[in-house]
């Protein structure tokens, strides 16, 4: 384990614990009906907890799950590259995309490839902050907890408006409730991304965003 990256992860937690307070008390007081959104507000939160409570469950239970966020959120922003520099990035990284029959194959050799590459930061920064938001959460009587839950949700509705197509494919299995954690680590993707869904011949500065990782 990188103790670099460890202690990166676990400072980028201890830094957003306040905000979290503030938001879980917050959205506490949504989930008792004394907010200004009433009854609406509250039946969403406890949608919104079911649904991260379970996505929280499922990435604990199988670690793959992790890995397929990151190769789906890799996979969006590949999609948007033209196929001629999509082979270029697998060529530079890889090897002879030549032996690939089809787009499809290309890009997802590349987007299992690259997510390879970045998923023991996400993973450890995923455990490390789940990890501590727990610990802090006990100390607060859960105020923490509901804090990061609501980060979660808002990040999923932040995505669905940016992203609508992501939001759906992470939607399925409520990996969009997840969708925060990957949001510092895989910035770069993210970023590139979307600027290759407004701007395709941006494609340059999505091969150097690449070849940071």
């Amino acid at each position: 384990m990188d103790a670099t990256m460890l202690a990166s992860s676990v400072l980028s937690g201890v830094v957003s614990v306040p905000m979290d307070f503030y938001l879980g008390l917050e959205r506490t007081f949504q989930d008792l009906n004394l907010s200004d959104g009433g009854r609406r507000i509250q039946s969403r939160n406890m949608h919104d907890d079911v649904r991260v409570g379970r996505a929280v469950y499922q990435a604990f239970r199988d670690r793959n799950k992790i890995a397929k966020i990151v190769n789906i959120i890799i996979d969006d922003s590949l999609q948007f590259l033209p196929e001629p520099v999509l082979r270029k990035v697998y060529d530079k990284l890889i090897g002879n995309a030549t032996s690939m029959t089809s787009r499809t194959a290309t890009q997802l050799t590349l987007s299992s490839y690259l997510g390879s590459k970045v998923i023991s930061g996400v993973m450890l920064s995923f455990i490390s902050r789940v990890a501590l938001r727990g610990l802090t959460g006990g100390l607060t009587g859960g105020v923490i907890a509901q804090g990061v839950i609501s980060r979660a949700c808002e990040a999923s509705r932040r995505l669905q408006m940016q992203n609508p197509e992501l939001w759906r494919k992470l939607r399925i299995n409520d990996y969009d409730m997840l969708y925060f954690m990957f949001e510092e680590p895989l910035q770069n993707f993210i970023k590139m991304g979307e600027m290759l869904r407004k701007n395709p011949s941006a494609s340059r500065e999505f091969i150097n965003a690449i070849e940071t990782y």
